[in-house]
């Protein structure tokens, strides 16, 4: 496999805040452009916008000077906003538009959706609605067209006892129009979303406009008023539309988004959003605790952002802060339990892993889940370990390059899927910590802790046992893998 996936980054995130510091410099000098595009990551745009805008506009005109719109908002309501004149003829009108759905790349549409549907279920039906709509606008649909006949008359939306041939197979139809749309396929519980707040919409007399950029696209054209401005924070935008292309002509497009690695790993340079995200709280991150939450967030920047605001806490006064808050703070979410015990496990650290066994089983956990938990891990690390060994021998490879080139081209194009090489090469590289015999015994020992947990015995005990011997340090790592 030709390439360096760990080779020198394409960008270190430095370009995009060089350009998006300028941006901010001309705004406080009093001259901004007309047009400020920001894009990448949804989380990172929404709060660049939001500090170019408070630059822009004096906190004590912000009410009537500022006006947000939210990702349902279609072109010609943003050209409607944009051109109309604020309320006084002093100061500068600002129009933020929120991902807007209109821009929304075809790879970011299932996020959009899940987005919209988790609004729905925390009780935002309205702000859920008009997301939904805004989405299927895109395809030309409209409130009616996502509420079968039969539901439009207060039935239960899809109480399956009520449903009939006809009702059944108006909503597959419905389900496959929308997966041809969308690019996904729509699970049962999407589809109650879907037909719910179609009804809520038919019901309040909710629409949306079609999408039809044409209004947005002359506004761009003619140039906006003058102290105008429009400033649209976005997530993955398709580049292809005209639309994109027009409104990063008419003044600045900035990337902002976490930075990766420019061969075919794409691994995270979280570095740089890191030390943004910690900007004025008087901290930093060590090296290794920035790895370590590469490893447990990745790209996914408003994570990354709650989880700093927990280290921050966590820390106190300490200057900075280590791979061991992280370890302590960031995996302690009950979802994560196999996670963290995985990572234990393959970082052979024996009091890490009792940790989150007794946390684990202490928040009601079972141990039957972390005897399967454990077996998937050491499976892999032994899967990892044999491909190696197939390929090189007992020689160990310490060099991610070699590996690449030797062994990852062995692992069958099905597995590898999307997968980036350098998830593979860590689980190799956690092998190397144990040897084969470790690894094999260590599934007898899960495989007995299993009938013995399933015979009556203590579940705890069963655990800590298999993690001792498979742990211990008096039973260091040999030198061969």
């Amino acid at each position: 496999m030709a390439g360096r996936p760990w080779g020198p980054p394409r960008d270190d995130g430095s370009a995009a805040a060089g350009e998006l510091e300028a941006c901010l410099a001309e705004a406080r000098a009093g001259r901004p452009g007309a047009v400020y595009l920001l894009d990448g990551d949804a989380y990172l745009s929404l709060r660049a916008a939001r500090e170019l805008c408070h630059a822009l506009v004096p906190e004590a005109q912000r009410a009537l000077n500022l006006v947000e719109l939210d990702a349902a908002a279609s072109p010609a309501e943003v050209a409607a906003e944009v051109e109309t004149r604020g309320l006084f003829s002093t100061g500068r009108k600002v129009v933020l538009v929120q991902e807007p759905a209109f821009l929304t790349s075809k790879e970011d549409v299932e996020e959009a959706f899940a987005k919209a549907r988790q609004g729905w279920a925390e009780g935002r039906q309205r702000d859920a609605t008009r997301r939904l709509l805004a989405l299927v606008a895109k395809a030309g649909f409209q409130a009616a067209d996502l509420v079968p006949e039969g539901l439009r008359a207060g039935l239960e939306p899809l109480d399956a006892p009520k449903r009939d041939k006809d009702l059944d197979k108006a909503l597959k139809a419905l389900a496959r129009d929308l997966r041809g749309e969308f690019g996904f396929t729509l699970g049962e519980e999407d589809l109650r979303f879907v037909v719910g707040a179609g009804r809520y919409a038919l019901e309040r007399e909710l629409k949306v406009a079609r999408d039809d950029s044409a209004a947005l696209d002359a506004a761009l054209t003619r140039g906006l008023p003058p102290g105008h401005v429009l400033v649209v924070a976005a997530g993955k935008v398709d580049g292809t539309l005209p639309l994109v292309k027009k409104l990063a002509a008419a003044g600045r497009r900035v990337k902002v988004a976490v930075a990766r690695e420019a061969s075919f790993g794409a691994k995270v340079i979280l570095g740089p959003t890191v030390s943004l995200l910690l900007a004025g709280t008087g901290k930093e991150a060590e090296a290794e605790a920035v790895e370590r939450l590469a490893e447990c967030v990745e790209g996914d920047a408003r994570t990354l952002a709650q989880e700093l605001q927990k280290l921050v806490a966590f820390v106190g006064e300490r200057p900075v802060i280590t791979a061991a808050d992280v370890a302590e703070v960031v995996v302690r979410t009950a979802e994560d339990q196999f996670f963290a015990l995985g990572n234990a496990v393959e970082e052979r650290r024996l009091a890490g892993a009792l940790a989150v066994v007794d946390r684990s089983l202490g928040a009601g956990g079972s141990p039957h889940m972390l005897v399967a938990s454990l077996a998937s891990t050491v499976r892999r690390l032994l899967l990892e370990k044999e491909r190696a060994r197939a390929a090189v021998g007992e020689r160990k490879l310490g060099n991610p390059r070699d590996w690449e080139a030797q062994v990852f081209p062995t692992i069958p194009a099905a597995e590898v899927g999307k997968k980036k090489p350098f998830g593979f090469w860590m689980k190799y590289q956690a092998s190397t910590r144990f040897s084969r015999a470790e690894l094999l015994s260590g599934l007898v020992a899960l495989h007995e802790a299993d009938v013995a947990m399933k015979s009556g015995q203590d579940g705890r005990l069963a655990l800590e046992r298999v993690l001792l011997s498979l742990l211990a340090t008096d039973n260091p790592p040999r030198s061969t893998p």
